[in-house]
């Protein structure tokens, strides 16, 4: 084994770095938590043969139990869910999850299933047909769990116990409609998925009317986090923060300018479709424009722009109407 990827992060709190080949995610920390003989994994990475052996010689370097160990996946995108089915079905591992996202992601193992309908027909909505978007091309499709498995409930509030740890379920919906952290009290150690990361932005996107205003709702969850006693942050990606309420605010500051860019886009062009709103973003991107995004990207660029624009709509700023093919076009009030 490779002990050398492996860092102890804190008393019984352990971290690989996993890269995440040609994402721009680069890499996701999947940390490990050791106590007593027990042992609990937080997430997965994605369904591919580089990142199971990554996870294998993990879990071998580590020297633990798989009969006492648990799973924990944190919520249901691809790059933290991959693995799960080959967790439960050859390695026998008890895996944890909240409900909302399970229900969502379960759905997405068939191919077929109203789930995939669903994000073709939100494109559709969106105004991206002449992009002509392949359902092959979302990364969250490609690198899916291929089989549901059956899981643990474990929603905010829910306790559990682990050798020496109790971690409590924390709400931290926005990211995806049902993500959840675990907050180690006494420890002061919080897992946050995706919710703080340090050196990028969390993406927020918008998943269906049913589900709503994601940004506004993430807006409020990551207030949570300001006041919380929190000796050490662990989140998903890239770098870990040591100031959390700087980086609350910096998030904050992102999203407001977002929010007021496409109100201004509103302003001055009249009636928008989500894929105009996404392509007057400025982006991090290196295309010089919307049309010369990769693919993969413009389903997230897309759902990053609707999600503003859905939070401006609640905030009674802008509405929108649908013409004759169901495109919603967005225009400021």
């Amino acid at each position: 084994g490779n002990m050398s990827s492996i860092k102890k992060l804190s008393d019984g709190v352990y971290c690989k770095i996993i890269p995440l080949k040609g994402n721009p995610l680069k890499s996701i920390n999947i940390y490990m938590v050791k106590s007593r003989g027990e042992a609990l994994i937080i997430d997965t990475g994605f369904n591919t043969e580089e990142i199971r052996s990554e996870m294998l010689s993990f879990i071998r370097d580590m020297e633990i139990d798989l009969k006492r160990t648990k799973l924990f996946l944190t919520h249901l995108h691809s790059d933290h869910t991959g693995l799960a089915t080959w967790f439960y079905e050859e390695l026998g591992v008890e895996i944890y999850m909240g409900d909302i996202d399970y229900r969502m992601m379960s759905s997405m193992a068939d191919a077929n299933s109203k789930r995939w309908k669903d994000v073709m027909a939100t494109t559709h909505l969106q105004g991206l047909d002449e992009d002509n978007l392949k359902i092959e091309e979302h990364a969250g499709f490609r690198y899916r769990p291929k089989a549901e498995f059956p899981y643990t409930s474990f929603n905010p509030d829910y306790t559990l116990k682990l050798g020496d740890f109790t971690f409590k379920g924390m709400d931290f919906s926005g990211h995806t409609p049902g993500m959840v952290g675990l907050y180690e009290e006494d420890r002061k150690i919080l897992f946050c998925g995706d919710h703080l990361l340090g050196d990028i932005t969390p993406n927020i996107t918008f998943w269906n009317f049913t589900v709503g205003d994601s940004l506004g709702r993430y807006l409020k969850n990551i207030e949570k986090l300001r006041n919380l006693p929190i000796d050490h942050l662990y989140s998903s990606h890239r770098a870990l923060i040591e100031d959390v309420p700087k980086r609350i605010d910096e998030l904050k500051t992102h999203h407001e300018k977002r929010i007021s860019e496409a109100l201004k886009t509103l302003e001055k062009r009249g009636k928008c479709t989500v894929r105009d709103i996404a392509m007057n973003m400025s982006w991090d991107m290196r295309a010089r424009d919307f049309s010369e995004f990769p693919n993969t990207q413009k389903f997230f660029a897309a759902g990053e722009a609707h999600a503003h624009l859905e939070h401006l709509r609640v905030l009674g700023k802008a509405d929108f109407e649908k013409d004759q093919d169901g495109v919603l076009h967005y225009y400021a009030i």
